[in-house]
């Protein structure tokens, strides 16, 4: 009888650290999807669009255009990428966050600043339901030759919750050389999903087996 109590207890121990794992996991494992649209503006004081509107927008008197996009990814073990490759109109971005061309006409674009809005038409109740990165252009002025250009976002996670969870977007620097191909803006997501009810269940189940041998030990 001592043998079958210990096996049970081992088996209610086994069933609660299972739980255990699968409620880290399903967080983790779950998939979700993030559809939206970015917009853009040059300018310290600009205020991008809140819309779907797919259009461009120049740093006036320069070569730099920056093209919107649109993005619809699903997560897989806990990010979603927005990496797609940069396409030369708003229509063709899709699965990143934007692109950008740089024509080869001398600017100085020291002290320019350029405003990103990303925003989450899904997943539901997205709060709040966009962001916006603000950068400085850093122009390399080299006689007749613009030479290249970084876009210095700041990269600080922005935080969201939605009503499966959380979710961090990242969005990353980008380096340009004049030329007619453009250049994507990319970025990931981080998420963190609430566990499904099973889960809970089964957690609550392990808890409980645990419970039950300890109370038979002590009687």
């Amino acid at each position: 009888m001592k043998s079958l109590t210990s096996l049970l207890r081992s088996r209610a121990l086994a069933v609660a650290a299972g739980a255990v794992a699968a409620l880290a996991c399903g967080a983790a494992s779950a998939q979700t999807t993030f559809t939206g649209f970015t917009n853009g503006c040059f300018g310290a004081a600009c205020v991008p669009e809140t819309t779907n509107a797919g259009a461009s927008d120049v740093l006036a008197g320069s070569g730099l255009t920056y093209n919107n996009s649109t993005f619809n990814v699903v997560s897989a073990g806990g990010v979603a990428g927005l990496g797609s490759t940069g396409m030369a109109t708003p229509a063709g971005n899709i699965d990143n966050l934007g692109s950008w061309i740089l024509s080869g006409a001398p600017f100085a674009y020291g002290g320019n600043a350029f405003t990103l809005r990303v925003s989450f038409t899904a997943p539901p109740g997205t709060t709040p339901s966009s962001a916006l990165f603000t950068s400085t252009l850093i122009g390399n002025v080299i006689s007749t030759d613009n030479g290249g250009l970084f876009i210095d976002f700041d990269n600080t996670p922005r935080a969201f919750t939605f009503t499966g969870g959380t979710f961090n977007l990242i969005v990353q620097d980008v380096s340009l050389t004049p030329g007619a191909t453009p250049v994507a803006s990319t970025g990931f997501i981080n998420v963190t999903a609430v566990p499904e009810p099973e889960t809970y269940a089964l957690f609550l189940a392990g808890l409980g087996a645990v419970g039950f041998m300890a109370r038979r030990r002590k009687s």
